[in-house]
């Protein structure tokens, strides 16, 4: 029963009755990855995709320099791994554990078997692959067309949305990543993202306190579309 309420918080499931639960704890292997441990590589051949009980993973490519691209964070009730199932291509990117982890995997076979036969879920991968394409629409937009101030910008504002804690005093407080973590995501280099997090701070745009980064609410507003 413990397995059966873990899968329940992660959002693919979360709509699902005790039965189907129960069907899918009989096909869903637990596995626990160690903070910087690879889970899968980009181009690595995709055979199973995971739903995250608990810790973090970030999704990166390679860029032409070598460089690490951060195109996402993840986190508990989120899923990945899915694309490579449905195409049978090689998987698009590189996932790697930020911090210990426990992830549920799920193979090929038993993950179209449930798509199949349950509409919930069909539905809720449909919906969360719309969400990663207008990110990465919103994300080639501001690499496009934004400087790296207006990038550094809108990571912050994503990142009180996403994942902030609003206090009632008027600001939003979010663990921040990393400098380099930043970097990767936004295209720039580590010691521009500590500059400009510094100017952001004596403008009082933000306040920063140790990992933890305190943002006005009303620089945040509604979700993007």
């Amino acid at each position: 029963m413990i397995r059966n309420e873990i899968l329940k918080r992660v959002n693919l499931f979360s709509e699902l009755d005790e039965d189907e639960i129960q069907e899918i704890s009989r096909v869903a292997v637990p596995r626990h990855f160690e903070k910087d441990q690879v889970i899968f590589y980009e181009q690595d051949a995709g055979d199973v995709c995971f739903a995250m009980a608990s810790g973090k993973v970030k999704v990166t490519i390679a860029s032409p320099e070598g460089k690490e691209i951060i195109l996402s964070v993840l986190e508990s009730g989120d899923f990945f791994g899915e694309m490579s199932l449905f195409d049978n291509s090689p998987r698009s990117a590189t996932i790697v554990a930020m911090e210990p982890a426990e992830v549920y995997s799920i193979r090929r076979a038993d993950f179209l078997h449930l798509l199949g036969e349950n509409f919930t879920i069909a539905r809720k991968v449909l919906t969360e692959l719309s969400v990663r394409l207008r990110r990465a629409n919103m994300k080639i937009e501001s690499l496009a067309h934004m400087d790296v101030n207006g990038r550094l910008a809108r990571y912050l504002m994503n990142l009180a949305r996403d994942s902030g804690k609003r206090l009632g005093n008027g600001y939003i407080a979010v663990v921040r990543p990393t400098h380099q973590e930043i970097a990767n995501t936004i295209g720039t280099a580590r010691e521009t993202v500590s500059r400009l997090l510094h100017e952001m701070g004596e403008k009082g745009i933000i306040l920063s306190e140790g990992k933890t980064v305190y943002i006005k609410e009303g620089l945040v507003g509604e979700p993007d579309a």
